[in-house]
């Protein structure tokens, strides 16, 4: 990897996206639990670090009212959601239950990371695509011994001629090299995906990663860059955590045009959270959605400017009157999640 190059590829990416795209925004992915049933968990994770001591999984769930509670809060700052995701373990009806409930509650179809479902059982009307959790295209075997690539590829290609649109994840800082960017191109190419995410390795404690170096910021521009330059139209997310910040604007400068990860609810209106608006709008893109507005999340102001658009969502009465009953719970839980914000901001 050359410095010069690496530079030179990143300018281009970013004139690239200018022209495909109007704006950036933040996502984050919509967490179910966190028990994954695999008997062959991923190396790297930390629901591997935690299934030997999770006695009763189905207690490691969040409640239906925290999920909805949450994806209400994210349409109401402008954050979309990266997808619902959750270890595997989750029943075919659970999966379409909770989909069409957040797909109703935010009048806009989902996405899915939920691993290899059945997708005839779903209520495709209110799902717009599905991921395969590739993760890295080396050492699959022995980094996620229980997602074998083969699998995931026919569900994907499944998916496609289903009309779904699809993506993939991977995760940078799990030994790969330079090289292997050629591998996830073609894999692209071959899938005909419609979005991508790329996360920073976040080194759990417990895991054979824990004292191993994530990726470095030209690394992860060398990946961002290269996949726009051949795919000037996909979707690029591209996730870190909260010690990574000065990644942001690098990456929106590399062809990224949509920045997850960031624990939501914990640092919004904080200082932190103003920094990272900050390293967005110095890169010159137009941002939607808020991590700072105080006034937009308590809904005493409408947000401006949004990346969601309503769509006319359709779910069962059964589901209907599931909401209904959840109603109080929910909105309980919503002045809760406002309450620990505004606790932390003042």
């Amino acid at each position: 990897m050359k410095v010069d190059e690496v530079l030179e590829n990143a300018i281009k990416a970013y004139k690239l996206t200018l022209k495909h795209f109007d704006y950036v925004s933040f996502e984050r992915a919509l967490f179910l639990g966190w028990y994954c049933s695999l008997d062959k968990p991923c190396k790297f994770c930390y629901m591997s670090t935690q299934k030997d001591k999770i006695s009763s999984p189905k207690l490691a769930r969040r409640s239906l009212a925290s999920i909805l509670a949450e994806a209400i809060l994210m349409k109401r700052i402008g954050w979309k959601l990266e997808f619902i995701s959750g270890g595997y373990g989750y029943s075919v009806e659970e999966i379409n239950r909770i989909a069409e409930l957040v797909a109703y509650v935010q009048k806009t179809k989902q996405y899915l990371n939920v691993g290899i479902t059945d997708l005839d059982r779903l209520n495709l009307d209110v799902i717009e695509g599905v991921v395969g959790a590739v993760e890295t295209l080396r050492n699959r075997e022995k980094i996620c011994p229980g997602k074998p690539l083969d699998k995931i590829k026919d569900f994907l290609i499944k998916a496609k001629d289903l009309g779904l649109k699809t993506g993939i994840t991977i995760i940078l800082g799990l030994e790969e090299r330079e090289e292997d960017i050629e591998k996830l191109l073609n894999l692209i190419e071959e899938l005909e995906l419609d979005r991508i995410t790329f996360y920073s390795l976040n080194p759990q404690k417990g895991t054979i990663y824990e004292n191993k170096p994530s990726v470095t910021t030209l690394e992860y521009m060398n990946w961002v860059s290269s996949v726009r330059l051949a795919f000037p139209k996909i979707k690029i997310i591209t996730g870190i955590w909260t010690d990574k910040v000065p990644m942001v604007s690098p990456l929106l400068s590399s062809g990224s045009n949509v920045i997850t990860k960031f624990p939501l609810f914990s640092i919004y209106g904080t200082k932190l959270a103003h920094w990272i608006e900050k390293e967005v709008k110095t890169t010159g893109w137009e941002l939607y959605g808020t991590f700072t507005d105080l006034d937009v999340l308590l809904c005493e102001k409408k947000l401006e400017k949004t990346p969601y658009k309503d769509e006319g969502i359709n779910i069962s009465e059964e589901h209907k009157k599931l909401l209904d009953v959840l109603k109080d719970e929910i909105n309980i839980k919503i002045e809760n999640y406002i309450k620990g914000v505004l606790k932390r901001v003042k």
